[in-house]
């Protein structure tokens, strides 16, 4: 490792350190000899500049996007829960927008976290949200693409699903949640936290707004193989064994959720 290189994995190192630097004898000793004093702070006081300010940085925008995660814990188990987040999944992007993207699948770790499954469910749809923000936008389906496409090829078609659009399967009304505690006023005390209530959500923007919407459990599993490139038919099939009390639903409403999925713009195209 050149002197280059032993700076650079130094300074790395110890923005991640969780305690104040000065206080380590060993770590100022070390910032010493690779950093110079500037002015009237020394070496170790401009290296807790830039460590303070790492630790601010990050979590103000953690905070920013993840309001009803934030909103659930509390600042002082927010503050927690964060610092162990950044210890296990230090930043590795160019952007703060890809910071909490592996919140969900930490808290699931977090077996001690009090209403962890409620935390990981609000920590996933705050992630939906930030994915669709700036996912690729996309013309919907024409009515000329679809009456082009023959009766033989229905089977086997793949439809194109919009890419900022996201389904998910919950225990908890965490959207419904998340409204109340942004809207609450400052310093009001926390909602009451639902009681469980499956339900299946889909997350989509339109138009730069951001929705969400219930939908019943067929539709949903329908959507869910059609965005993982099952064909049309194999889609029903694989939700009617999925949810076996639906399959009756399913033929007979397909054709309608179809229609609506194309006019709303969920349906982008249709590969035969």
């Amino acid at each position: 490792m050149n002197e280059l290189d032993e700076i650079q994995a130094f300074f790395a190192e110890q923005l991640r350190s969780r305690r104040a630097l000065p206080r380590d004898t060993s770590v100022r000793e070390r910032a010493e000899r690779l950093l110079k004093n500037s002015g009237r702070l020394s070496a170790i006081e401009r290296l807790e500049i830039y460590r303070e300010q790492f630790w601010l940085r990050h979590t103000s925008s953690l905070v920013e996007d993840f309001p009803g995660l934030s909103g659930i814990l509390g600042q002082e188990a927010w503050a927690a829960l964060i610092e162990g987040y950044l210890d296990a999944y230090p930043p590795r992007s160019f952007t703060l927008r890809d910071l909490g993207l592996h919140l969900p699948e930490y808290i699931a770790s977090r077996r001690s976290l009090e209403n962890q499954r409620l935390c990981q469910e609000m920590a996933a749809l705050e992630v939906a949200y930030v994915e669709i923000f700036d996912a690729a936008d996309a013309v919907p389906v024409s009515h000329a693409t679809v009456a082009s496409v023959p009766e033989s090829a229905w089977a086997g078609a793949r439809l194109v699903v919009h890419p900022a659009l996201r389904l998910l399967e919950l225990e908890y009304p965490v959207a419904a949640l998340r409204r109340k505690l942004i809207e609450a006023p400052p310093g009001a005390e926390r909602p009451p936290l639902p009681a469980r209530e499956p339900q299946c959500l889909l997350v989509f923007r339109r138009e730069l707004q951001m929705f969400h919407e219930t939908t019943n459990k067929a539709a949903f599993r329908i959507l869910r193989a059609l965005t993982r490139r099952v064909p049309l038919t194999a889609a029903c099939e694989l939700a009617a064994a999925e949810v076996p009390e639906e399959a009756a639903t399913i033929a007979e409403n397909v054709g309608r959720w179809f229609q609506s999925w194309a006019a709303r713009g969920f349906i982008i195209g249709i590969e035969v």
